[in-house]
């Protein structure tokens, strides 16, 4: 088989295959031999069909489907041997004469091939991104205590009712004279909670009621008409309580109210640990949590300016438009063209950072490793516990979690991404001149808008 190239431009190349019999009758002839022994037909045992007849009823599928992979194996090798960077697929070129199997022998296929377009890439301290550090005040330290204090508070039995506690009792329906319903809706042992109605004026009414006395409201509008809520509240299907408009009176029986926990050393043992006993050393760490959970976010801020500084570098690449548009068209025929039309500036700007990220990861020999994956996993399963708070989980369930995400197919491409990236941030940010920056919190979320 001979394979030649043709260059059209840049960005676009012609391969064109010339196939001759010998290149594949060999392949046919064993696939032929395969098929025999497979084949059944009345008047034949299993595999004795002969050949010829085999020939002549599989024969021009057999050729097609081997040349098929004759084509595919000849054109990725050559592809790979001569290191061309294919954006996309190969498609069938636009001049390309159908191919009669059952009558030629000798044929030529040709292909157009999408190429990247080349270009230069500086990586070193001439490069300057600015990287924002954010400030821990002591604002942010006390509503991070108070916060810990809330989740590890307890309720305890209160005689007065306050919107933040959890009141239990029995609800009963009114009539228009403010008097209990006849064969109104009667629930005993439901449960309000003050702080989640909607509105302001219904939940006031909760406010200093005390133990065993009655509070009269309207659930409809506590809880803006919200069926799922009066369902639950009133002890009835949804579609019994749908228009709904009727006061209740709920007689309170219990008074849940939350206490937060005390600053002390058990609270502080609770929360971060043994090493953690004085309200100082809790405060500290608070204080590192935040600025661990707030380098996050300037990490992420540092990447998006990288990227924006590394593509302006680069400047506006040419690529091969109609071939990229013929190839994403051809791979979803619900695509819409003009919606295409749209989204191909921001398509090929992220195509721009991708082939960025390509030159640097092969410039710099950036490799990731399934240890690398595994840390990732790790990394993503301690900031998800982290956001709820749970700062104490125990080694081996996060091991055991981290392990699952590594398993699953889908997840473990995304942590590969999402450490290749990592790595690509970290050598970039030794490479280049950091530009460090200290903002309030407040600023730092004006920079991301």
């Amino acid at each position: 088989m001979n394979i030649t190239k043709k260059v059209v431009d840049d960005v676009n190349i012609v391969l064109s295959l010339d196939i001759e019999k010998a290149d594949y009758a060999e392949a046919v002839e064993k696939q032929i031999k395969e098929t025999r022994k497979k084949v059944q037909m009345p008047g034949f045992r299993k595999g004795m069909v002969p050949a010829s007849l085999v020939k002549r009823m599989y024969g021009t599928q057999i050729v097609i489907d081997e040349v098929n992979k004759l084509i595919n194996d000849s054109m990725y090798k050559y592809i790979a041997d001569n290191k061309l960077n294919v954006l996309g697929e190969p498609m069938v070129a636009q001049d390309q004469k159908p191919v009669d199997f059952a009558n030629e022998e000798n044929f030529t296929v040709s292909f157009d091939i999408a190429i990247a377009p080349e270009f230069s890439l500086t990586v070193d301290k001439s490069v300057k991104v600015p990287y924002y550090n954010i400030k821990v005040n002591d604002e942010m330290i006390d509503n991070q205590v108070k916060a810990y204090q809330t989740q590890y508070g307890e309720y305890v039995n209160a005689e007065t009712a306050s919107q933040d506690d959890v009141i239990k009792g029995d609800i009963a329906e009114l009539d228009a004279d403010g008097n209990i319903k006849e064969g109104g809706i009667l629930y005993e042992g439901t449960t309000v909670y003050p702080r989640y109605m909607k509105s302001d004026d219904e939940k006031a009414k909760f406010e200093g009621a005390k133990k065993f006395s009655s509070v009269d409201f309207n659930p409809a509008a506590a809880y803006d008409n919200n069926v799922n809520e009066l369902a639950s509240l009133l002890g009835k299907k949804k579609e019994k309580v749908e228009g709904l408009t009727s006061n209740f009176r709920f007689t309170i029986n219990e008074i849940n109210h939350h206490e937060p926990a005390q600053l002390n050393e058990e609270f502080f043992k609770k929360v971060f640990g043994d090493e953690c006993t004085t309200e100082e050393q809790f405060r500290k760490t608070v204080a590192t949590q935040i600025a661990l959970q707030y380098k996050s976010s300037s990490d992420y801020k540092f990447s998006v300016d990288t990227r924006k500084t590394l593509i302006e570098q680069v400047g506006e690449l040419k690529f091969p438009e109609a071939s990229l548009k013929k190839w994403l068209l051809s791979k979803d025929e619900k695509r819409d063209a003009k919606k295409l039309d749209e989204d191909f500036p921001k398509m090929m700007e992220d195509l721009t950072w991708q082939l960025i990220e390509e030159k640097i990861v092969a410039a710099n020999d950036i490799k990731i490793s399934d240890d690398d994956i595994k840390a990732e996993a790790t990394g993503h399963v301690q900031a998800q516990m982290a956001q709820y708070g749970l700062t104490d989980i125990p080694e081996e369930y996060v091991k055991q979690y981290a392990e699952d995400m590594v398993k699953d197919e889908k997840q473990r491409g995304q942590l590969r991404d999402s450490a290749i990236t990592r790595k690509i941030m970290n050598f970039v940010g030794n490479a280049i001149t950091l530009e460090q920056k200290e903002v309030t919190f407040e600023e730092f979320q004006k920079l991301l808008a």
